[in-house]
């Protein structure tokens, strides 16, 4: 007995004396991963080495490219394509990133130069940061074919996936998937299906599908709902099948859909880690700045249910935090971005409008200098990371207008430019040109040009003479200009140098930063 209570004693002693248990602590990452507008992103895993590209519309270089190794923090590294495809024309769509033996592939979407209509292009690169060589046309369908999306099953077949029908009247839009040559250059054989309405498919413009195998299942995740506007329901939907062909199975509800600070998700791509965890790449408008900062590049886990075998996101709703997938990690955001032009380094950031040739641009003992190739407006700058920043710039003045603003395209933007003698903010609205501010200047060395936005569409314009006192540009009876007719249905505006004069004038500037409040 003597003994008992002593085991007793000594069993207490260690409960309540012993150290408290460390709790580990969690880290926690923030959505969006790769601000800005970001549309369509594809991710691929080579080794240990995440990539992403996504849809760059009507800017060039087309289709950014990012590097990650723990997809919390993306590095740009390039585009597909410095010059667009020589058969394109616009709308550099949904990039597709493959990857199969020593060679990257992209599947791409843009419209042909001849008739405009969209078709889907293949590229490759045995290294990814020096762009892409372009192969030309692999699918031209009807009136449209976009969304491409490629996967090898099991028995080694490469199969190719595309969204049909989108433009034809009177007819459902249908996904569909052929056969894929070994070299991945041309479809093999008939088409088929994936969502047949004859066998009871329900659609509703289905598309930005990505597909998997798993446990004997073929899955495939699409989207649904208006995706590119501030009344979009966008939202991503699951469908399985044993057979690829056939049976497919729709999940009665969406998985994932937006909530209060991030809404309209969809069109995703699925990507595994090395431990063989899920995690979808796609993309969310933010509640706030909408389409004028654009569709934000957004990054969740996703989990099986093991009793159902059916995919689930925790709460369904994209993420505004979420805790880091691999230990040791932590997520960098920068708020500065800033260029004194002392290098190139940056030169592949920046963006022009392909509708026109391409400016020429070179940076050159602290100075960046754009001879645009054509006579009237030119645009160059960068993809903002959220709506509320400020962005300034040492403009050199010369004879012709020299200036920066906010770009949607030819025919919308706003901006603040100077000559020689003058100082004039200019609004461009459906093509219809209204001076807003105009005052003369005494001539110097060099102007300091600056604007601050709200929400990616508001704005207040500055302007000084040694960058550190600014004075407020009146615009009528106000000091905050009205921005927001800018942003264009799926297109979201970029912000930086707007110039206009003659064709090869050299429009020059000394300094561009930009900074963000998130």
């Amino acid at each position: 007995m003597k003994q008992i209570c002593l085991l007793f004693i000594t069993s207490l002693l260690l409960t309540f004396c012993a150290p408290p248990q460390k709790t580990e602590e969690v880290a926690y990452y923030k959505n969006p991963v790769i601000r800005g507008d970001f549309p369509d992103p594809s991710i691929i895993r080579v080794g240990d080495t995440y990539y992403a590209a996504g849809t760059s519309c009507d800017f060039a270089p087309n289709y950014p490219i990012y590097e990650s190794k723990d997809l919390i923090n993306w590095e740009r590294i390039g585009s597909v394509f410095n010059i667009p495809p020589a058969w394109s024309s616009d709308d550099f769509w949904a990039p597709e990133l493959y990857f199969k033996d020593g060679t990257f592939f992209v599947y791409y979407t843009t419209k042909r130069k001849d008739n405009r209509i969209a078709c889907i292009g293949v590229a490759t690169t045995k290294d990814i940061r020096k762009g892409f060589t372009d192969h030309g046309i692999i699918i031209e369908w009807g009136e449209e074919a976009i969304d491409a999306f490629v996967f090898q099953d099991d028995d080694k077949k490469l199969y190719i996936t595309w969204k049909a029908y989108g433009l034809t009247q009177g007819r459902d839009i249908e996904i569909l998937a052929s056969e894929l040559s070994d070299d991945g250059m041309h479809l093999i054989g008939e088409h088929f299906t994936l969502t047949d309405f004859e066998k009871g498919w329900h659609g509703a413009g289905d598309e930005g599908q990505c597909l998997i195998k798993r446990n004997g299942y073929y899955y495939m995740f699409y989207s649904v709902g208006g995706c590119c506007d501030n009344r979009c329901d966008y939202r991503v939907r699951v469908s399985r099948s044993k057979n690829l062909r056939t049976g497919w199975e729709q999940y009665p509800e969406p998985i994932l859909q937006g909530g209060e600070v991030w809404r309209c998700t969809g069109h995703g791509t699925l990507v595994s880690t090395v431990d063989k965890r899920y995690f979808y790449m796609y993309h969310s408008y933010n509640a706030t700045d909408f389409e004028y900062i654009g569709r934000q590049g957004m990054i969740d886990e996703m989990f099986w249910n093991e009793e159902t075998g059916w995919p689930y996101f925790k709460d369904g709703t994209a993420s505004v935090s979420a805790p880091v997938h691999f230990p040791n990690t932590t997520q960098k955001i920068d708020s500065v971005f800033e260029d004194d032009f002392s290098t190139d380094k940056n030169l592949f950031l920046w963006a022009w409008d392909i509708n026109y040739q391409e400016p020429k641009i070179k940076v050159a003992n602290g100075e960046l200098t754009i001879n645009p190739k054509r006579n009237g407006v030119s645009f160059l700058g960068l993809r903002p990371n959220t709506g509320n920043y400020n962005l300034s710039a040492e403009v050199i003045p010369g004879d012709e207008w020299s200036g920066i603003g906010v770009y949607s395209n030819e025919t919308n933007f706003l901006t603040l430019a100077v000559n020689e003698s003058k100082l004039v903010l200019c609004q461009l609205k459906n093509g219809e040109k209204q001076i807003l501010a105009e005052e003369q200047i005494n001539k110097a060395g060099t102007v300091f040009l600056k604007y601050e936005a709200v929400a990616g569409r508001y704005f207040q314009f500055f302007w000084s003479e040694n960058g550190e006192d600014w004075i407020p540009v009146k615009a009528g009876n106000d000091y905050q200009v009205d921005g927001t007719y800018i942003a264009q249905w799926g297109y979201s505006p970029r912000v930086g140098f707007i110039v206009q004069g003659k064709e090869d004038h050299s429009f020059r500037y000394s300094e561009l930063k930009i900074n963000y409040n998130y």
